[in-house]
């Protein structure tokens, strides 16, 4: 349970973690043919994030409290906006497609012509895309995971906050 109590072994790991998910998301997306919708790309931004969070915790290594807790603090509460996001996607899906909004312009168009901030509404909010149900494993769709694997970063975060009141790990 070394890696469980050691900061830059549970970042290490958590970066791998982060990899892999972004290769799996890659390979439903180039190998499968699943096009992700607006929300599925929020996560995946988020997963990335959360990737970058634990790398630079394991490069940096803080041997004081307050630089773990700042990182602990951080990569719960982007994992906390993960599982935000990954409910409101599941919960979409509850839906059928005509109750949603229409799915509107490709996302690349609309960097080209839409402020930031309409994007981030859109991708936010869901569109028809999102409630295509089109890949589940275990009986749990993709958000359906994406929950359980933010909520594992969550972990990641209270685990990382463990670590800051020891010391010399």
């Amino acid at each position: 349970m070394f890696f469980l109590t050691n900061f830059r072994a549970l970042s290490s790991i958590t970066v791998l973690v982060s990899i892999a998910l972004l290769a799996a998301a890659y390979y439903f997306e180039l190998v499968v043919g699943l096009e992700p919708c607006p929300m599925c790309m929020m996560q995946r931004i988020i997963v990335f994030v959360l990737g970058w969070v634990a790398l630079i915790a394991a490069i940096h290594n803080p041997e004081k409290p307050l630089g773990r807790k700042a990182y602990a603090s951080t990569a719960g509460l982007v994992g906390l906006a993960g599982v935000a996001i990954a409910i409101r996607h599941s919960w979409i899906q509850a839906f059928p497609p005509e109750d949603i909004p229409d799915c509107g312009a490709p996302l690349e168009y609309m960097l080209d012509i839409l402020p930031f901030q309409e994007i981030l509404t859109y991708m936010l909010t869901g569109s028809a895309s999102c409630t295509e149900v089109s890949w589940n494993f275990l009986g749990l769709t993709m958000p359906n995971w994406m929950i359980v694997i933010f909520l594992g970063y969550m972990v990641y975060g209270l685990l990382l906050w463990k670590t800051a009141k020891q010391t010399n790990v």
